[in-house]
C-alpha cells in the first residue's frame, strides 16, 4: 500500500470518528495497518493525511499490533 493510500485512509478514519474517540481510531489504524506501515515512514503518512500531530499514536498502534488482535 502506498503512503498516499495510507494517508487517505487515516484521514477518513480520523474525520469519521466521534470527537471523543479520535485518539482510539488513530491507534486502531496503526494496529490494522501495522504491516503496511512497517515499510514506510509513519511521520510521512501522518503529515500527508493532514490531521495534525498524531504520529505517536499511530506508532503506538504499530507496536500494539504484535500483542493484540482487533475484533471484526
Amino acid at each position: 500500500m502506498t503512503v498516499t493510500q495510507l494517508a487517505s485512509i487515516l484521514r477518513e478514519r480520523y474525520e469519521s470518528a466521534p470527537d471523543r474517540d479520535k485518539a482510539a481510531h488513530v491507534v486502531l489504524f496503526g494496529i490494522e495497518f501495522s504491516e503496511s506501515l512497517a515499510s514506510t515512514s509513519v511521520a510521512e503518512v501522518v503529515s500527508m493525511s493532514g490531521i495534525g500531530k498524531w504520529g505517536p499514536q499511530v506508532s503506538l498502534g504499530r507496536k500494539l499490533a504484535a500483542h493484540v488482535e482487533p475484533r471484526k
